[in-house]
Order: C-alpha cells, then structure tokens, then sequence
C-alpha cells in the first residue's frame, strides 16, 4: 500500500472558525455585489421562459396529439392488418383441408392469444353457422342477420368488412366483426368467414398516455360510428354510436386536429385524428381543454419555483465560494509541502509514482512508473480511448468500475490489478494503488495520488501453481481433477443435446517389465512418448488424461454409437502395439495396453460411474489375455483389436 496521502493543513480549523469566514465584511460586501448582478438575470430569464414554455407547452400538446393518434394508427392498422392476414389464410385452409381446419385454427389461436385474441366462425351460403372455435354446440345457429354476412350478399370482389359493433350471439359481449366472402373459382358465393374481435382490444393503450383524467381515445368507422372508445371512467361508453359532422370526412387530409364539446359526454376538447382508409377506419385522440390549461397552470407556477430555488442555491453557492476562496488560498502551502514530503516517500519504494488531475483524467508519471508502463510520454490519460490502447481488453471493464468505486466515494482507496501493452507487444501485469488527495467543497474529488508496481513474477508462479492443480507433471496432459471437470461438462451437455458421450480407459501392457529392466528415468520417457503419439491421433475436442502410473483415460465428448468409441479405441491399441525409440538411451520398447469402454448414458449417468464402468471393461479386457479392446456393455464379448 502507498503511504497515506497528504493532508492539507497541519491542524483542521474548528467549526466556529470556518463558520467566521463566511461573516467577514469583505465576503458579505462581494455578496451583495453577486447577488445584484446575479438575481436580475435569473428573473428575467424565469419570466421569458414562462412566455416560451406556454407557446412550447401548447405546441407540444398539439404534437403529442398527433403523435398519439399515429401511434394508436399503426397498432389499429397491423392489428386489423394481423386479422385480415388470418381470414385469407384460414379461409384458404378451409377450401383446401375442411378436415384440417380445427386444427389450424387452434395453432393461430395460439400464435395470437398475445397479440389478438379472436374468435373464428364460418356460415354457409345462407348464413349458418358451420364452424366455430366457441365450440361445437353452435354449430347450426342461423347468423343471417349478421352485419358480417350481409355485407357479402351486396357485393362481388373480395374485401375485407368491418362491422360497428354489435353484441355476438356466441359470447353475449361487445364484438367487432371482421369479414371475409369465400367463393368458388366462379366467383359464387359459398359462404363467409368472420373473426370477431373485442372493441376492448382496440383501446387497451388507454392507460399507457398522459392527457389528464378526462382524455379519450376512439377508434369509428368512417361513417361516423363508434367502433371503440376509451376514457378515465369507461372503455365502451358511446359504442356503436354514430357521430354526425366530424372533421374527418373523406375529403379531409389524412391527418388532422380540431377541437369541440364532445357529442357523448359533452366535454370540449382538443382532438386529432387519423384516417385509415384501406379499412375505412378514423382514431381520434382528445385532450379535454380544462385539464390542458390546468397542466399550462401548473407548470408556470413550477417555473416560478424554480426561480426562487435557483436563486437561493446561487446565494449558497456564491456565499460558500467566496468564504471558501481565502481558506482555500492558505491552505495551498501547507499541501504543497506536505506533497513534497510524501512523493519523496513513495519514490523510495522503488515503485512508480502517478498524480492524476481528476477533472481532466491526465496523469503524471515519474520515471519509475514510466518505466514499469514501458512509456516515453510523462503524461497519460486515464480516460476514454487512451487507456484502450494499452490495457488488456479483458482486464478495462474491471478497471474502470473500481476508478468508478473510489471517485463516487464507494470505496476508501483505489487497488486494481491489469495487463499493459509494452512497446514490444508483450503483455505486463501492473498493480496500481492509489487515493484521493484533494477533493472540492461538496466532497468531489480534483486529484488522485498512487503508485504502480510490475507483478509479473507473481502472476507467472500464480500460473504455474494453477497448471500445477490441474496437469500431469510428467506428461504434461491433464490430470484426474482436470478430466473430471471435462468429463461433467460433458454429460451436461449430452443431456442437453441428447448426444452419447464415451471414456476410453487403458494402461499399458509389459510396462513393468520396461521400469524393471531399464529403470524409471526409461519408464518415464515411455509414458511421455505414448502420451505425445497418442494425442497426436485425436481431435481438439478430445481429452488424453493421465490418472496415475500408467493408467490413461480419452474423453469423447461427442459420440454417436459404441463402435465410434470402439474405433478410436481401436486406433490407440494399434498406436500402442507400434514400437517406441527412446533416443536418449537407444533402445526400442515394445508394449501394449487393455482399453474399456463406458457410454453415457448407457453405462452412467454420471462422471464417477461412467469411470467405474470404464475401469470394469478395463480389466475385463485384462481378464481376456490383455492387448484388446472391452466395452462395458459387452462384458461377456469383449471387442478385440485388429492390431
């Protein structure tokens, strides 16, 4: 840890004196100078921004109007739009697969009971109903008055109708129907399939806008009718009423505003509203005129408000800067001392010292600490892009969270640990240490203090002992713990993917005699070549492991049937009956191995079992006059090698 920053005085003044400073004539008579500059200002600009913000306040209720009702538009227009899509598509399924067609309407209810909830009804020629998905006991039931089916008799092209809204004789409630004819390839009418639709539906956005307690949204025909409509006190007040003189006639332009006393509830508002031609659809949103002056009222006194406080906060702070300047200018020699004293102490640390202008993020080096960076430049920065050049990517999301901890104050001092990019292009670990020296008169801190030392012979041992915890000293592949962390990852995965996974599990025949007769220096080479050739033979995905002695097991983690297992096992036995050359001593080693065979899940369903499975084929291989391949599902008929 570097030594504790410097303070900034030898002794801290009492609170009676600091409160003194702000009482001194000069400090109340530089006020008073402030606050008759500053005030006149302040004022001035409250009252032209309560004349701007009216004009602006009025503007941007017309905009949110407008911008509301071409929202509220597009979610009408792709709902309908999703509707229309349905009718074509079911009422194809129902000319082609009638047998079928349940079934599909069932995987679109589904597919929409999300998005738009519909019921689905087909009649025949002369308007009874053959199909619903309200269940079968409609079946039969005369709908030939239905607005939806009336609408087709008239015509001879195929469009989409889309009723006012009327209580549906299947549900007893409020429903819009969506219409659409079907024919024969004459163009005869064969019948008529109809979605049905709560108007509800169209104005559940209502809660999600702000526009007073007395706002209505609609959703009506372009003949005036009320399809839906939405207020503070009622989703279906007005339904199926027709309006008479609206703006929106179908000269008007497609989008528009107007204001007027309401026909239905009698509230005057302001309005706009937005044609949807293609299916003869007009959304209006109102903004009732007393809850819009109401809100103007509101914000003109906030803005008065605001003034006082602003110009209370400017009298604190003026008062606060000025009785803080002269404190402020005696302190300065004190820390210029007491900051020479201390960079003289972390300099002879031998670690390098920084001092970072926090406002700015430029830090100082000393020699030192441009030496462990590895950098010419006296002067870096802590921020933005200049430390993307030189800190390892893994370690700058860590690096900058702990600078963040310690300047909001979360965090006493400042400690990270990170990789820097030498001049040569190597990577060097750096443990950086620092403090806040100086901080404003609210707390902020203007300056850090800290060192940098090189821990790169720390990191290298921590590595070593890692790769000692989890690799075979010896041969250098992956020991007992390493394989059985693999071997468990594994199996999640097969259970996941529904894949096999198989161990292969060996040692090596006449390898005593090998260490007897030639001595353990010898043996050890051995195991060393056969761990080089065999995972030579397998794939990246594939783990060699040694367990002990001469004992190995190969992870498969990917397997589709035993013989696969049994053909890499196969491989290895061969790759074990070929002589090995130990060049150091000249001789020619000849052994040979019993390999097992386990599957996930076959012979386990976990990593200890799989290895018990695997060790049992083992020795079922050793039991059969060793120099074979045994699978654990087949004990009693080992496989054998062709070697």
């Amino acid at each position: 840890m570097p030594p504790s920053a410097p303070s900034s005085s030898t002794a801290k003044p009492s609170p009676r004196t600091r409160l003194a400073n702000f009482f001194r004539p000069r400090v109340l008579r530089d006020l008073a100078i402030y606050l008759a500059f500053m005030l006149p200002i302040v004022w001035g600009m409250v009252a032209v921004e309560q004349s701007r913000f009216a004009a602006i306040a009025q503007a941007g209720d017309k905009r949110d109007l407008r911008n509301y009702a071409h929202v509220f538009t597009e979610e009408v227009r792709a709902t309908v739009g999703i509707v229309d899509l349905s009718l074509v598509q079911l009422r194809s399924t129902w000319q082609r697969d009638r047998a079928g067609f349940p079934q599909v309407v069932g995987e679109q209810a589904r597919h929409l009971r999300h998005r738009v909830p519909i019921l689905v009804t087909v009649l025949d020629t002369k308007g009874k109903l053959v199909y619903t998905n309200a269940g079968p006991s409609h079946t039969g039931l005369d709908l030939s008055t239905a607005a939806g089916y009336q609408a087709h008799l008239g015509i001879s092209d195929d469009r989409i109708y889309v009723s006012r809204p009327v209580i549906c004789p299947l549900t007893n409630a409020w429903a819009v129907q969506f219409s659409r004819s079907i024919r024969d390839a004459q163009g005869r009418l064969q019948g008529v399939m109809m979605a049905t639709v709560s108007p509800e539906y169209f104005v559940r956005f209502y809660d999600d806008i702000d526009l007073g307690r007395n706002a209505s949204v609609s959703l009506m025909r372009s003949d005036g009718a009320v399809i839906a409509r939405s207020t503070r006190g009622s989703s279906s007040h007005g339904m199926g009423r027709v309006l008479k003189h609206n703006p929106h006639s179908p000269s008007s332009p497609m989008t528009g505003s107007f204001r007027r006393v309401g026909q239905i509830d009698g509230i005057e508002r302001f309005y706009a509203y937005h044609k949807i031609p293609e299916y003869g659809m007009v959304v209006t949103v109102g903004e009732a005129v007393r809850d819009a002056e109401e809100r103007f009222s509101r914000q003109h006194e906030a803005l008065t408000w605001v003034g006082v406080a602003v110009s209370f906060v400017l009298t604190l702070l003026g008062w606060a800067a000025l009785g803080a300047t002269d404190r402020r200018r005696r302190a300065l020699k004190a820390l210029a001392a007491a900051e020479t004293r201390w960079k003289l102490a972390l300099t002879a640390t031998g670690d390098g010292v920084w001092d970072c202008d926090v406002v700015t993020g430029l830090a100082t080096l000393s020699a030192r600490a441009q030496m462990i960076l590895d950098t010419e430049r006296p002067v870096i920065s802590w921020y933005g892009s200049a430390l993307d050049a030189i800190v390892h990517p893994e370690d700058l999301p860590q690096l900058r969270a702990q600078l963040r901890g310690h300047l909001s104050g979360r965090t006493q001092d400042f400690a990270a640990e990170f990789r820097v990019r030498m001049r040569n292009g190597d990577w060097s670990w750096i443990d950086a240490r620092g403090t806040s020296s100086e901080r404003d008169e609210i707390g902020m801190p203007l300056r850090m203090v800290g060192t940098f030392s090189n821990i790169d012979a720390r990191k290298h041992e921590e590595a070593r002992m890692r790769r000692m915890a989890h690799e075979d000293a010896l041969t250098g592949l992956p020991n007992r713990v390493l394989l059985g962390d693999r071997l468990r990852q594994a199996i999640r995965a097969a259970s996941r993917d529904g894949h096999k996974v198989a161990l292969i599990y060996f040692d090596l025949d006449k390898f005593k005699p090998v260490n007897d007769t030639h001595g353990h220096a010898v043996g050890d080479r051995l195991l060393q070549l056969v761990a080089r050739r065999l995972r030579a033979g397998l794939r990246e995905t594939d783990t060699l492991a040694r367990i002990g002695g001469d004992e190995f097991v190969v992870l498969l983690p990917r397997c589709d049937e035993l013989a696969d297992a049994a053909k890499v096992a196969e491989n290895i036995l061969y790759q074990l009956n070929q002589p090995f050359e130990d060049k150091e001593d000249g001789l020619v080693l000849h052994i040979s191995g019993s390999l097992g065979i386990a599957l996930f899940p076959d012979d386990g369903m976990d990593a200890e079992a799989l290895l018990r499975a695997a060790d049992l084929a083992m020795y079922d291989a050793k039991s059969h006059g060793r120099n074979r391949v045994s699978s654990g599902q087949r004990i009693e008929q080992p496989l054998r090698s062709e070697a």
